[in-house]
């Protein structure tokens, strides 16, 4: 081996050792830890991580299933993230069925220092979510009636919300559980309070949709029968 050769070779180990070098300084690693609404580990959970706010589109990263204590761990390159976490028995993406688990608005990471990042979330389908914030709020209403399409029709596995203006960001204030074969639900609401009211059948929602019912809650009278005759998204 010639001084020439010799020297490309050790330039070439010098700038492998450096690019490696730098590819390590510069990712975090995410320790998540998932339970359910109990606070019992969620096993088979995956974290699903986008570089931005938008977190209505493929993941830009998608960790491994939590193991059987809730935990799993991604490695990505430093930055800002927002991360949801998902228990999906269907397609890796599209709308959440019944079963399915969702930690509700996204997470934001910051990885952009530090090079272990510990995060913790919640994940729970929409009947249970419902349940816990009528626990939390004793003095509720109870909205109950059919979603129907824009047809009459009963749709069933499909979802009440309340939200307190027309536009949502990311998760309704508010959710019933799924819809039966009739498509009868039963929506919580504080008894205080102004509420836009639609049905879906995607989780979450649009962000802007459409046909949605007003609702205000009368003095003294705790239980509301409507019908919502909505574009079920």
């Amino acid at each position: 081996m010639n001084k020439v050769t010799a020297l490309i070779r050790s330039s070439a180990m010098a700038a492998v050792v450096f690019c490696c070098t730098v590819s390590m300084a510069e990712s975090a690693v995410i320790r998540a830890r998932i339970h359910d609404i109990n606070g019992k580990p969620a096993e088979g959970v995956k974290l699903f991580l986008y570089e931005s706010t938008n977190v209505r589109k493929p993941a830009d990263f998608i960790s491994v299933p939590s193991d059987n204590s809730g935990r799993t761990v991604l490695t990505v390159p430093n930055g800002k993230y927002w991360a949801v976490a998902r228990l999906m028995k269907g397609a890796l993406y599209g709308p959440l069925m019944p079963g399915d688990k969702h930690s509700g608005e996204p997470v934001e990471l910051d990885c952009s220092g530090d090079a272990e990042t510990d995060a913790e979330f919640v994940v729970a389908d929409i009947q249970e979510i419902g349940q816990k914030k009528r626990i939390n709020n004793p003095d509720t209403i109870r909205l109950r009636g059919r979603i129907l399409d824009k047809d009459g029709n009963p749709v069933a596995r499909a979802y009440a919300f309340a939200h307190g203006s027309r536009e949502i960001e990311y998760v309704p204030e508010y959710l019933s559980a799924w819809t039966d074969e009739s498509g009868n639900y039963t929506l919580y609401l504080p008894s205080k309070g102004n509420y836009f009211v639609g049905g879906a059948q995607q989780f979450p929602p649009p962000p802007k949709p459409s046909a949605l019912r007003e609702v205000t809650p009368e003095a003294r009278k705790s239980d509301i029968a409507t019908d919502i005759t909505t574009i079920v998204y």
